[in-house]
């Protein structure tokens, strides 16, 4: 069985998104301008570079997240700063869902049933480290049912006010074990964090 590796942006008052229509914790909205320091771009293609497989929630493929990083592949072809968009399309994908999607994704698997179960069949599906890419309520599922095996945590030197967060009150009583903590010129510090032992997944 792999790892898996959840990977979240964090606002510095602990959010993962912002209800407060003004608020610009994130430094990076996906978009065209990219506003990271070459040191934190290094640090997130190695994520990518290492990982064996994604392991997406079905809204997060439902919302564009391949076809958007396809493009910027396309757009960025020989740039090694957007290797990471590339891997992507390169990477076996798996999708956990409760129900079987309308349509089909080009280059997934897809995984319906009990949620822990499918996401249990998805890390046995690589041999190496699954990374994951959801939302809030994906990470906060996965980390109450004992799934990660390391959270990356990428604190962005905005605040958010208030909004969504991963950690539930069922893991109040957890502590995490720091592995490593790296500032960036850009202001983000790269966290990465070992869940409660009695939580990891076996």
């Amino acid at each position: 069985m792999s790892r898996l590796i959840v990977q979240m942006q964090m606002s510095v008052d602990g959010c993962v998104s912002s209800d407060v229509p003004r608020s610009r914790w994130q430094l990076w909205d996906w978009g065209p301008d990219w506003p990271w320091t070459p040191d934190a771009r290094a640090r997130f293609n190695e994520l990518f570079a290492s990982a064996s497989g994604i392991l997406l929630s079905r809204p997060m493929v439902s919302e564009g997240y391949l076809d958007h990083w396809r493009r910027t592949a396309q757009q960025h072809p020989n740039d090694p700063d957007y290797a990471f968009a590339a891997r992507i399309g390169q990477l076996p994908k798996v999708v956990v869902t409760h129900r079987e999607p309308a349509t089909a994704w080009p280059g997934t698997t897809v995984i319906t049933g009990d949620f822990a179960e499918a996401v249990r069949r998805a890390k046995d599906s690589v041999d190496g480290d699954l990374i994951c890419f959801g939302g809030a309520g994906f990470a906060t599922a996965l980390l109450d049912h004992g799934l990660v095996d390391e959270l990356q945590l990428y604190i962005n030197p905005g605040i958010a006010g208030h909004g969504a967060q991963i950690f539930s009150d069922a893991l109040a009583a957890d502590r995490l074990t720091l592995l490593d903590a790296t500032s960036t010129d850009c202001g983000i510090l790269i966290t990465r964090w070992l869940p409660a032992a009695g939580r990891q997944s076996r």
